[in-house]
């Protein structure tokens, strides 16, 4: 085995048994930092490629949003939910960034059209607060400790 195989496969055992060693609290950390290092990611490739992009909460949102909808309503587990809550994102990414593109939309009008997807996805989500708790929030139905419904209660 080469060197960074074995290195490759220690980080692999690494991050399978964190959970069950790491405490609530820090784990929690973890994840935040997980998050942040990948909403940093995307507005770093955004800023190589010269665009400014505030519409990231947006697609954060319709990712976290998807997931937790079809569990709560359609006993979907969030297996399924996750990749679906990408693919919509994605779909949404096509849908603003294909026009945008093709129109040659840059600088501070690129900026204005990303804000005004977050606001629409924001205003979206509270103006449906039936189904998504408005600007209450939202709480994915508990199921216990549950790798089916990726829920693991302390």
């Amino acid at each position: 085995m080469s060197r960074h195989t074995v290195i490759l496969a220690g980080a692999a055992a690494a991050l399978v048994a964190a959970p069950f060693l790491t405490p609530p609290y820090f784990m929690h950390l973890i994840i935040q930092i997980l998050l942040w290092s990948f909403i940093y990611t995307a507005w770093s490739i955004m800023g190589r490629f010269g665009f400014v992009s505030l519409g990231h909460g947006a697609f954060v949102g319709v990712g976290a949003y998807v997931p937790a909808l079809l569990w709560n309503y359609y006993d979907l587990t969030p297996w399924v939910g996750i990749p679906l809550g990408v693919a919509l994102s994605a779909l949404l990414g096509l849908v603003i960034g294909y026009p945008c593109f093709r129109l040659r939309v840059v600088g501070h009008y690129f900026a204005l059209v990303t804000l005004a997807l977050g606001q629409v996805v924001m205003l979206s989500v509270v103006a449906a607060r039936d189904i998504t708790g408005g600007s209450l929030g939202f709480t994915p139905r508990a199921a216990g400790h549950s790798w089916y419904a990726l829920q693991f209660p302390e």
